[in-house]
């Protein structure tokens, strides 16, 4: 079968090699415009678009798709199924109908739970134990079609957003081809989303990173957990930004009373003991404002009177 295959960033490049190996053909590929990144700034290709130049196989870079002259070199390649995969745009009805057997999406969540963007962050956040990847046909609604295969994901205690990021990109990379294979031969089924259970999840903004230490223990670490690597959880610290990276739910031997955000022990080599709301948060790894990375039993050294200061 002839693929057209949509898709940005790292996540989808495991599904893209995994068609380019296959006995169907990847006609053409089609990504987002290159943008500049890192502190440098440089102009750099898209890691989809990296996969398929190394591949020899064309590729297309949309500012919107649904411009009639990408509409038009979309055309030339036929393809018989576009397979979408984090592509970064909403498509036109004319492209996602343009194929033989129309448009599928690979998205990283167990719909109908968490439509929308950032599934695997707001998983973590909401102290999910499942997720995993749905194959949908594409509609105009979003998130909405009729669901064709799932694989589901244990949620491990020491995942983060980047394990999990890393495990559902495998995830789709080893069950891509068994779905085209399926639409192909006519035997992926139509399974109807129950619309009452869809839940619908946002962008996610800097703001979201903002660490509330009257919370839950567990919802802070959750938070630690899915916000990586942006925007990061963070807090305030003697008017500065503390960036926090790794944390857990701690119980200390006698539990002192404190205000929440309140520093009140430091465990050599393991960290600081922060009050929160009904409990106490192990901070083990952040990153100062202009600083490095570093643990944060060793953060703690260089500072004076810690103990008593008040993350806010």
């Amino acid at each position: 079968m002839k693929i057209a295959f949509f898709g940005t960033p790292l996540f989808a490049v495991g599904a893209l090699r995994s068609l380019i190996a296959s006995r169907h053909s990847v006609a053409v590929v089609v990504s987002q415009p290159d943008r500049p990144k890192g502190r440098s700034m440089e102009v750099s290709p898209t890691p989809v678009k990296e996969a398929a130049m190394a591949a020899g196989i064309t590729v297309l870079q949309p500012e919107n798709a649904s411009d009639p002259g990408f509409m038009s070199q979309y055309r030339e390649f036929s393809a018989d199924l576009n397979v979408i995969a984090a592509f970064g745009q909403i498509l036109t009805e004319e492209l996602i109908y343009y194929p033989r057997h129309a448009t599928i999406n690979i998205h990283a969540s167990l719909l109908p739970k968490y439509r929308g963007a950032a599934p695997i962050n707001w998983a973590l956040i909401n102290g999910d134990a499942e997720t995993g990847v749905t194959y949908q046909f594409i509609v105009k609604k979003l998130d909405a079609g009729d669901i064709i295969y799932q694989e589901k994901t244990p949620i491990l205690p020491g995942d983060n957003s980047i394990t999990l990021y890393e495990r559902l990109s495998k995830i789709s990379g080893d069950t891509v081809v068994k779905v085209v294979d399926m639409i192909e031969s006519g035997k992926a089924v139509r399974i109807k989303q129950d619309e009452a259970a869809a839940t619908f999840v946002k962008t996610l903004k800097r703001e979201d990173g903002k660490l509330d230490f009257s919370l839950d223990p567990a919802r802070i670490v959750n938070m630690v957990r899915g916000l990586l690597p942006w925007p990061c959880a963070f807090c305030g610290y003697n008017g500065k930004t503390l960036k926090i990276y790794e944390a857990e739910q701690y119980i200390p031997a006698d539990a002192p009373a404190a205000k929440p955000g309140e520093i009140v022990g430091i465990i050599k080599n393991m960290g600081l003991v922060v009050s929160s709301g009904n409990g106490f948060v192990l901070v083990k790894t952040l990153q100062p404002e202009s600083g490095k990375k570093m643990s944060a039993s060793d953060f703690a050294l260089g500072q004076k009177n810690i103990i008593g200061s008040v993350l806010r």
